[in-house]
């Protein structure tokens, strides 16, 4: 008998590179994998990727205020669970896997789930301390000062997350501290796996080794960044940094990819600064032409702000460096403590512009710092990589299938 799964993502695909990663491993596991997600603009309405059936929704995401999210996830839910419904009943699913955000997007699969199929939730982000983030609530302080309305507001993305946890029969999810706050607000423990943030190395195309750093040109010393462009990921903190190091590093130059909703203020604030020449934004860049920024990169930066929600999570971006064979200079934050030390990733003060500077600088004189940087986190990841995160994630499948749920 065919073993049908369905994934459901608020997001693009195959642009989804984590959803990606997942629809390969299930395929590779046996399914036959669906996908139902976002049509991006000149996308097809359905095609088959690498074997993945993707069918794509007439909807796109569009980042404005509080009212657009909510219409764009409300939408997604009514039009995504009438699509599922009626390929469940025509195909009878054995699985339907939901990845958030949002965190009530899992409940599309009600009826399917009454009609037998196995529903599997994937946690990516912390709902509520994201939403506190983007409020500038960055500590259980400033939570505990905020106006009612926040705090109810709070409560309440607190109280749909705790459901959405509850009701699937199980759950992945991408950190052992985000797993920790789950528990710690009333989730099921056994119900939930931890699966990091590993790319699938198949994604990328071959990457060069760490002798590059040997041979990397001195007259040019590349720093990049990529992905959402939004304040909490520090990119005023980085700006900053290289405008105290403009007339220290020759041939300095910071690459950041990606847009957001920090975009505008991260533009005005290189140009206030007058760093047009060392602070290169390059906008949305394909994948083929992101893989190459990294090949040609000397040091990758991750400069998230310090807040309840990064102290729980790992960015995607730490570890395509790390595939990369890239140096990464990081903010030192609980959850990212808790898998790398000193030796793997050279850390700087969250937010700190100066100790970024120092650490760059740091760097940048060491050469040799930044070889045994990429051989001691390439030790790490080999604990950490796709390879090992995917066996995981066919364990939490096949407990399910025996009935372990």
């Amino acid at each position: 008998m065919v073993k049908r799964l369905c994934i459901v993502r608020h997001n693009y695909f195959p642009e989804n590179v984590l959803v990606q990663r997942e629809a390969l491993a299930l395929r590779d596991y046996g399914f036959v994998v669906d996908v139902i997600c976002l049509r991006g603009r000149g996308q097809l309405a359905s095609e088959v990727l690498d074997g993945i059936n993707v069918i794509r929704l007439p909807l796109r995401r569009v980042k404005a205020g509080a009212g657009r999210y909510i219409y764009d996830y409300l939408s997604f839910f009514v039009l995504a669970a009438w699509v599922l419904l009626v390929r469940h009943l025509r195909y009878h699913y054995q699985f339907i896997q939901v990845n958030s955000m949002p965190d009530f997007l899992v409940f599309v699969t009600l009826i399917p789930r009454l009609l037998g199929a196995k529903v599997m939730l994937q946690m990516y982000e912390p709902t509520p301390e994201l939403w506190a983030a983007r409020q500038g609530l960055v500590n259980q302080a400033s939570l505990d000062a905020a106006p009612f309305s926040k705090r109810f507001t709070y409560g309440v993305l607190r109280k749909i997350e705790q459901w959405s946890l509850r009701y699937p029969h199980a759950v992945f999810t991408v950190t052992e501290q985000l797993k920790e706050n789950y528990v710690k607000y009333g989730a099921d423990p056994d119900k939930i796996t931890v699966i990091l943030n590993a790319p699938e190395a198949r994604l990328f195309s071959t990457a060069p080794g760490a002798e590059k750093l040997a041979a990397a040109p001195q007259e040019r010393f590349v720093l990049i960044s990529h992905g959402a462009i939004e304040e909490r990921y520090g990119h005023d903190t980085m700006v900053q940094a290289v405008a105290k190091l403009k007339d220290v590093i020759p041939g300095l130059e910071l690459h950041i990819t990606g847009v957001g909703s920090y975009l505008q203020e991260f533009l005005a604030q290189i140009e206030t600064l007058g760093l047009q020449q060392y602070v290169k934004y390059l906008g949305y860049v394909s994948w083929e032409e992101l893989m190459a920024e990294l090949s040609q990169a000397d040091v990758g930066i991750v400069a998230q702000k310090s807040s309840l929600y990064s102290n729980l999570v790992h960015t995607c971006k730490m570890y395509d460096f790390m595939t990369f064979d890239k140096p990464v200079l990081a903010s030192r934050l609980r959850s990212v403590e808790a898998y790398f030390d000193d030796q793997s990733l050279c850390f700087f003060t969250p937010g700190d512009s100066e100790d970024l500077a120092r650490a760059i600088l740091e760097l940048y004189h060491h050469p040799e710092k930044r070889r045994q940087l990429v051989a001691h986190a390439g030790q790490l990841y080999q604990q950490y990589c796709w390879e090992k995160q995917r066996e995981l994630y066919w364990a939490g499948y096949a407990r399910i299938e025996r009935g372990q749920a």
